[in-house]
């Protein structure tokens, strides 16, 4: 059996709310940072950058349906495909936008542009 033959699709519904999930997982996580920051002048530096990092996926999963669906929505196979090779050039997006959210708010609560 082949991945792209063995794979079944999740269905949207489920999709979105697993990305709701996590883009409030996400934003719990950037809340608490920026609280640490806010009150304290310390916060977690992995944390700062999970949080937002996780929203933004969070938020791509709500958007838009994930990688695999995406290729098999054009027709694509997945059988010589595995890892990040099945990121497609929106998720390959979405994950760097998440990576720079990360980076820019750790940034701003380090030097104290969001913190009151």
């Amino acid at each position: 059996m082949t991945p792209s033959s063995g794979y079944r699709p999740v269905p949207r519904p489920v999709q979105r709310a697993g990305g709701a999930f996590i883009l409030a997982c996400g934003a719990l996580v950037a809340w608490m940072a920026w609280r640490q920051a806010a009150t304290g002048a310390e916060f977690s530096m992995k944390g700062s950058f999970l949080g937002p990092a996780f929203a933004v996926l969070g938020l791509g999963l709500i958007l838009w349906p994930g990688y695999r669906e995406e290729r098999l929505a054009r027709g694509e196979s997945l059988d010589a495909l595995e890892g990040m090779r099945l990121l497609t050039p929106r998720w390959w997006g979405i994950l760097a936008g998440g990576l720079a959210a990360g980076a820019l708010y750790t940034l701003a609560l380090r030097y104290g542009w969001l913190a009151p």
